[in-house]
């Protein structure tokens, strides 16, 4: 298993590919943050990274991520992760990841996760520190 990350430019020649995963998230895990298309935008335009892990030429999993500049620290934010082969690739790119994340600066990587995804992300070194609450002001509540 590779992983690529895709510049700016290239984001089209992989798009085909990675949409489906990505598609996949939003449907299952985003609760009105960014759509698909949203993140095929902001991937385009450089304001977040997609990284491809392939597999014998198959994309095998996907991720998205933005840095967020804090006024004190600096996070790599994961926007969206997905695929077939988690645990391998959580494995074999996350000790990459962190390195490419604290060379680049960054004080720690954050996602916003279901309570599952916490579970798994703690066995691998995440840690939960806030609870997001969420209060509707479209609609009309108390």
């Amino acid at each position: 298993m590779n992983l690529v990350f895709v510049r700016p430019e290239e984001v089209d020649t992989v798009w085909a590919e990675v949409a489906p995963e990505f598609g996949r998230v939003v449907e299952k895990a985003i609760h009105g943050e960014f759509t698909t298309e949203d993140l095929y935008r902001l991937a385009r335009d450089g304001r977040i990274t997609v990284g491809v892990a392939r597999e014998k030429g198959e994309v095998v999993m996907v991720v998205a991520f933005e840095f967020v500049f804090y006024p004190s620290a600096t996070a790599v934010n994961v926007l969206a992760m997905a695929g077939r082969r988690l645990a391998a690739f959580m494995h074999r790119f996350l000790p990459l990841f962190r390195g490419f994340c604290k060379k680049a600066g960054a004080d720690w990587i954050e996602c916003q996760v279901s309570p599952a995804m916490e579970r798994m992300h703690r066995r691998y070194g995440f840690a939960t520190v806030y609870r997001s609450l969420r209060m509707n002001v479209k609609e009309e509540s108390c």
